[in-house]
């Protein structure tokens, strides 16, 4: 017991809580103002992703970037955004679902949250006609000591261009002049592959160090490329390049290049460019055209850089380029149009699984699941399973003389508390199944991968802690101290390790923000007390019976409740107990102290249950 006490008021102790201040707005607009005249891209954090809805522009067109973490224990309070022309003069007006502060000295708009989100939509646009490209540049205020800049920035390109010029004509025949105004429009034509949309997904095998992609490829038409590269920064260039091509007699082929220049045509790889590229399965069928092959062989030591490229690697964080064209008469791939590419923000590795998605909008996930089973195990384990380990380990001699349905009272609460947490536990369990269709969280040091292992560590000792019930002796046998036990142990072992499981959970996209971990923390120092508390009482209530000379007939440890559980014990319409180990007022002390508990068991479930999304 007293290692249970120690092990949750060392978990009261963890905390990992960062703060932000709204009002800090001041030394948030200097960190940008400082950060945006460096261009170290390698200080740029890969748990944020920033998309732009467009690579071109046109009058009244909204231009969506979407902004999103992509960890599952990140949030952010602000963002910083701006959108400058040639002249590097601020263009266009911004829309933005949270309170704007204006700051000139930033050269743009600073964007601040009521509390802590995941993802947003910021939404620009321009009413006239602009010369040239638009430069987006977005920062991300995750809190007042990290704030993101000169990481996110992406060029719009001109897609109407008009102009005007007057004409004089002079009709003399009737001695009139007629000023004819023409107007000049210059419309874009877009690219052939522009309805091509892309889907990149692979998966890593750790016992075998492989790599497998699948790029599924629609709308790709005859004597057409896409590729995918992998690069050093958030742009186009240096990257380590794989082409899927459909050549024109519609054979599917897939090649690797790469890039070591800025811009340079994409050539054949060396051999220590890192890795071995095997072609797979390639196949065309209703119109998807899918490319398949494996990256394998990496060699552990440091390879020869590739020019300014380096060798490619699985654990080495890369920016997903898409890009996509056409081939020229001998399948050569010629340059993709400025809308038919794109580079990415967020950062993917070959040594995990990842998902890359080009022109395929993004289905939100329907949360339902998640959100059902973190309500059930919330209530299941800070309200229930607390209770009713309290009750069977502290009231066994308090409800000694009260009977429910033929057996004692403690016994009966404690069973009916503990069955009904194992049901739930179980139901639980099934939703978030159903939600991740049986797959697994992907193993990593990752607070998701740890959850998954303390959780079903919990969910297998609560779904066989009733079956180990049934197994129990009988009161007066030799055995039923072992019973004990290891009853005990799985159970405080389940319930510790559910803190723990719960605590892990608080750091989730489904919680609305650090709150969450507040009541965690008063719940481990809740538990803690409450606890310690029954446990000095009833270690004073031992002491005061040594010292009053009283001896308990039951040398072997079996309170009069355990006896009535035998099945030999005939039935009793009434029975009472002369309890001299407890008074009336310790007792009615005890009740009071349960009722609390329940109390702010059930408070601190509510509270926890309303801060999930």
């Amino acid at each position: 017991m007293n290692i249970f006490i120690a092990a949750l008021l060392i978990l009261s102790c963890i905390s990992g809580i960062k703060c932000f201040s709204s009002e800090n707005s001041s030394n948030i607009c200097d960190e940008i103002k400082r950060q945006q005249r460096r261009a170290d891209l390698s200080l740029c954090p890969s748990k944020f992703s920033v998309n732009i809805s467009s690579s071109s522009y046109s009058v009244g067109e909204p231009i969506h970037i979407f902004i999103k973490t992509t960890a599952l224990d990140t949030t952010f309070h602000g963002v910083h955004v701006v959108a400058l022309d040639e002249n590097h003069l601020q263009v266009g007006s911004w829309k933005m679902n949270a309170k704007k502060r204006d700051e000139n000295s930033c050269n743009g708009s600073i964007y601040i949250f009521e509390k802590a989100i995941t993802n947003t939509d910021a939404i620009w646009q321009v009413s006239t006609p602009v010369v040239g490209n638009i430069a987006i540049k977005i920062a991300i205020i995750e809190d007042d000591s990290a704030i993101y800049s000169n990481c996110y920035n992406f060029i719009l390109t001109s897609r109407v261009s008009m102009n005007s010029s007057n004409i004089d004509v002079e009709d003399a025949a009737i001695n009139t002049t007629t000023i004819v105004t023409t107007t000049t429009v210059t419309v874009t034509t877009p690219s052939p592959t522009a309805d091509v949309t892309v889907n990149v997904t692979w998966s890593f095998a750790s016992n075998t160090n492989i790599t497998s992609v699948s790029m599924a490829i629609r709308n790709l038409k005859s004597s057409q490329w896409v590729a995918i590269g992998l690069g050093q920064n958030v742009a186009m260039g240096e990257a380590h390049v794989f082409m899927c091509k459909r050549l024109a007699n519609d054979e599917i082929i897939i090649n690797r290049y790469v890039n070591p220049g800025d811009h340079d045509p994409p050539e054949r790889p060396q051999p220590d460019a890192g890795g071995v590229f095997t072609p797979g399965q390639q196949q065309f069928t209703d119109g998807v055209v899918v490319c398949r092959f494996t990256l394998s062989n990496f060699a552990t030591q440091i390879l020869k850089q590739v020019q300014t490229l380096e060798p490619l690697s699985q654990s080495r964080q890369y920016h997903p380029l898409i890009a996509m064209g056409v081939l020229d008469k001998d399948n050569n791939a010629e340059k993709h149009s400025a809308d038919s590419r794109v580079a990415k923000s967020d950062t993917v590795q070959l040594n995990q699984n990842e998902v890359i998605l080009y022109r395929i909008p993004e289905v939100k996930t329907d949360l339902t699941f998640v959100r059902t089973h973190g309500i059930i195990m919330i209530f299941t384990w800070i309200l229930i399973v607390s209770t009713g380990a309290l009750i069977s380990r502290y009231f066994k001699t308090s409800w000694a003389n009260k009977m429910i349905c033929g057996k004692a009272a403690w016994f009966t609460a404690h069973r009916f508390l503990m069955s009904i947490a194992a049901i739930l536990t179980t139901l639980g369990f099934l939703f978030i199944l159903v939600f991740l269709q049986g797959t697994w969280v992907p193993n990593g040091t990752t607070r998701p991968y740890a959850h998954s292992i303390t959780g079903v560590i919990v969910i297998g000792l609560a779904f066989f802690q009733p079956f180990i019930a049934l197994f129990r002796c009988e009161p007066n046998s030799r055995y039923r101290s072992i019973f004990n036990y290891i009853h005990a142990f799985v159970g405080f072992s389940a319930f510790i390790l559910s803190v723990a499981t719960l605590y892990l959970a608080t750091y989730f996209h489904v919680f609305a923000d650090t709150k969450g971990r507040f009541v965690m923390i008063a719940w481990i120092a809740w538990v803690a007390l409450i606890f310690l508390i029954f446990e000095c009482s009833e270690y004073f209530i031992r002491k005061k019976n040594r010292e009053s000379g009283y001896t308990n007939i039951n040398t072997s440890n079996t309170t009069i409740a355990d006896l009535i559980e035998n099945s030999a014990t005939p039935k009793l319409t009434s029975f009472t107990v002369d309890n001299h180990e407890e008074t009336s007022v310790q007792r009615k002390s005890k009740n009071v102290l349960l009722a609390i508990h329940i109390l702010v068991a059930a408070t601190l479930s509510v509270i926890l249950t309303t801060l999930i999304l």
